[in-house]
């Protein structure tokens, strides 16, 4: 009885370790295919990175190493063979107009000598034209305003009419709104700091501005657009949603010696204007020169 129940268990026994060593060979195949592609990845990476110019995989070909394989499939050695990449053809972008529509254009118009001379005896047929791109460079002027006085012819008495000055930045200011632009767009726009202003300006145009002058000039425009500033500023805050970030920058301080480290906070919101303020810090407490407060919403 003993002997009929082992021989009846041995062949369960030997399925049982057949399913087992079944399920390891495949765990070992999958396992080996996929230190294989992770072999290749690593090869292609070691070409990308330290092999000659004509070793190196093109970026097509590396991010197609780079997809593993789906290991529910049946696992498969990989291939020694080089992968092949379709290239595909550029797309030609339109080409831009060699000359941009918008600029303004000036005519010059060039008469032969013979028709200069006798205009009468010659008849226009046809013409040929040809354009260059030129450029006029900044200049600085004289803004004289004259301002006439007048008296009445009948009266015993005549009092002077004149017009007022037209509106300035300050009384006898010397700088003109477009001579502010100018400097303002150079400075915050061009990156160009008031001594180099300085200097443009006496070696090109022969203008003496000293820079104490600049700097005052530059404080009374931001001084006279403070109210566009504080208009952009509402706009932002009034979509209720603001994304608030700060901006580390060096400084220079009168009296310090070296630079210090201040921050340009940036308030903006999607799809619409961007405002900035300046700190000497990065503190919490810098939120409330930032921050309106009667913001209510997302920040």
């Amino acid at each position: 009885m003993l002997r009929l129940a082992m021989d009846t268990a041995l062949p369960t026994e030997i399925n049982a370790l057949r399913e087992q060593v079944s399920a390891l060979q495949a765990a070992l195949a999958a396992a080996r295919s996929e230190i294989g592609w992770l072999r290749q990845k690593l090869d292609a990476l070691a070409r990308r990175f330290f092999g000659v110019s004509s070793e190196a995989l093109s970026p097509a070909q590396l991010q197609l190493l780079l997809q593993l394989p789906e290991l529910t499939a049946a696992p498969v050695e990989p291939s020694p063979a080089p992968v092949v990449v379709e290239k595909r053809q550029p797309v030609r972008k339109a080409r831009a107009p060699r000359l941009p529509e918008h600029l303004p254009v000036i005519e010059e118009v060039i008469e032969p000598e013979p028709v200069k001379q006798q205009p009468e005896q010659w008849r226009c047929i046809g013409q040929e034209v040809s354009e260059q791109l030129d450029y006029e460079p900044a200049r600085f002027l004289r803004r004289r305003i004259i301002r006439k006085k007048y008296v009445h012819r009948t009266e015993l008495d005549p009092v002077p009419v004149i017009a007022p000055l037209p509106e300035r930045l300050l009384d006898r200011s010397l700088p003109a709104p477009g001579l502010l632009a100018h400097i303002l767009v150079g400075k915050y726009c061009d990156h160009l700091p008031l001594y180099r202003q300085e200097q443009i300006y006496a070696q090109r145009h022969q203008v003496q501005i000293p820079r104490q002058t600049l700097a005052r000039w530059v404080e009374l425009a931001a001084d006279w657009l403070k109210p566009i500033y504080e208009q952009i500023r509402t706009g932002v805050m009034a979509g209720g949603y603001v994304q608030v970030d700060e901006t580390p920058i060096d400084y220079l301080e009168p009296g310090n010696g070296k630079t210090r480290q201040g921050y340009l906070w940036t308030g903006s919101r999607p799809n619409a204007d961007v405002f900035f303020h300046w700190e000497t810090s990065r503190a919490t407490a810098c939120l409330d020169n930032v921050i309106s407060p009667t913001f209510t919403g997302t920040l």
